[in-house]
């Protein structure tokens, strides 16, 4: 892969916006918790499979820039890539483009643990798991 993939697609609902009319920041998190889970499943950690294994994951840091508005009925769209990963975590930047005009309206890193879901702790990847981080991840993050 190694390059950004499109992660989540969607539009601004006037529901979802504040008083100053623009997307409320909640709904930026959940747009990155709808990327996260693209991006986790093309790692190998599908619905389906985290829940047979119990092995998942758990943020343990974000770092976030607003750089502009989104407003009710702007179409949007989440790129999402592995920047970084360790023997038990892994970092994904994500931006939230305005579909209509390409101009960059948020963007977030998050740091999430390979996490044992019954056990309640931090656990290494597996070889397979790694050699796929190693496939997936870039080399910079692009502008």
């Amino acid at each position: 892969m190694n390059e950004y993939v499109e992660s989540y697609r969607g539009h601004v609902l006037s529901s979802e916006c504040d008083m100053m009319g623009h997307m409320n920041i909640q709904f930026y998190g959940s747009c990155v918790s709808k990327a996260m889970k693209h991006m986790f499943s093309t790692i190998g950690f599908t619905p389906d499979f985290v829940k047979k294994v119990q092995k998942g994951f758990a943020a343990v840091d974000q770092q976030t820039k607003f750089c502009g508005e989104l407003l009710a009925g702007d179409i949007m769209h989440m790129e999402s890539a592995v920047i970084d990963y360790t023997s038990k975590s892994l970092t994904i930047h994500h931006r939230l483009i305005n579909s209509a005009t390409g101009a960059l309206s948020y963007e977030t890193k998050v740091t999430a643990l390979h996490f044992d879901m019954k056990a309640r702790k931090a656990i290494a990847f597996d070889e397979e798991t790694l050699k796929v981080l190693q496939s997936v991840k870039i080399q910079e993050i692009a502008a």
